[in-house]
Order: C-alpha cells, then structure tokens, then sequence
C-alpha cells in the first residue's frame, strides 16, 4: 500500500502547482463547510421525514422516499470519498516540500487516508443493504475521522499556500516589473 501512495503516478500536476494547490484547498473546504457539516449530515440521516412520511400509512410514498434517501445517503458519501481521494493525492504529490512533517507523522496520515477510505466503502456498503436511518452511528465516526484528516492535512496546504505566495513575490520583483 505504502508503494502505491508513495509510487503511484498522479495526475495533481507538477511540484508546486497552483492547480493542485487549488484542488486541495477546494477538498478542505468542500468538506469543512459543506459535507461534513452537522447541518447537511442531521438532515441527510435525520428520522423526522422517515417518522413524518410513516405516519401517514402510505406505503408508496415511504418506499419512494426511503429509496431516495438511501440514494441521497450514497451521494454524499462518495462526494466525501472523492474530496479525500484528493486530499491524498495532493499531499502524494506535494508532501515533499512540506518539510515539518516526520516520519511517523507521514505514515499515520497515510493510514488515516487509507483507513478513512475503507471505512467509506463499508459506510456505502451499510447504507445500501441497511438504509440510511441505520447508519448515522458510523456516519458520525466518519465525519469525526473526516474532519481530523481535514485539520491534519490543512497545514501543508497553508504552508504551500504561503510558499506559492512568496514564489509569486520574488518571480514578480526578479522580473524586473515595477509598481
């Protein structure tokens, strides 16, 4: 595993790019502010539709929206799954030139990476056999696990965040271009 994160080749563009610095700065927050807020999670997984729709004694409808849910429920799965997807992929790409992180630290964000990744796939896996409504326990493990990487990750994005800034500086005054 640690060959294939490390090895792997990565489509986040060259050493520093401002494209894969975006891409991840993007993932943080799509997480952060949208995907992993108690707002969308509580009514993604809330039981107040379920409660309301089967208290109307119409089988259809609570199947439809069932249904619907269970849907709902994998979007947003694989839209976390995806933003982490791009989390490892730019710090795969970009770790080299954040320079504070040891070794130790380096192999358990990767076991956070790989681990948070399996535990979406089962979280998928539950919500389809199981349902939506059963599943907000590990629902609410995976937006804790989600969140942490977010924060532990969020340093080297601020980190090339500066540097590019300071690169853009120096290439600005090296230029000869005046104000």
């Amino acid at each position: 595993m640690l060959y294939v994160f490390f090895v792997h080749p990565t489509s986040s563009g060259p050493e520093g790019s401002a494209e894969s610095l975006v891409s991840a700065h993007h993932a943080i927050s799509s997480l952060q502010i949208s995907l992993l807020s108690d707002r969308v999670t509580d009514r993604i997984f809330s039981d107040s539709d379920f409660d309301y729709v089967s208290s109307m004694g119409t089988p259809d409808i609570l199947q439809l929206l069932l249904e619907e849910r269970r849907r709902l429920a994998l979007l947003w799965v694989g839209q976390v799954r995806a933003q982490i997807g791009t989390l490892m992929r730019f710090h795969r790409s970009q770790s080299a030139l954040y320079a504070n992180l040891s070794l130790s630290a380096e192999l358990r964000l990767v076991y956070g990476f790989w681990s948070l990744l399996a535990f979406c796939r089962a979280l998928e896996f539950l919500i389809f056999l199981r349902g939506p409504y059963r599943a907000r326990a590990a629902v609410r493990r995976a937006v804790s696990a989600a969140g942490h990487l977010c924060d532990v990750t969020g340093g080297p994005v601020a980190f090339l965040r500066s540097r590019a800034a300071e690169m853009a500086t120096a290439s600005y005054k090296g230029g000869g271009i005046t104000g």
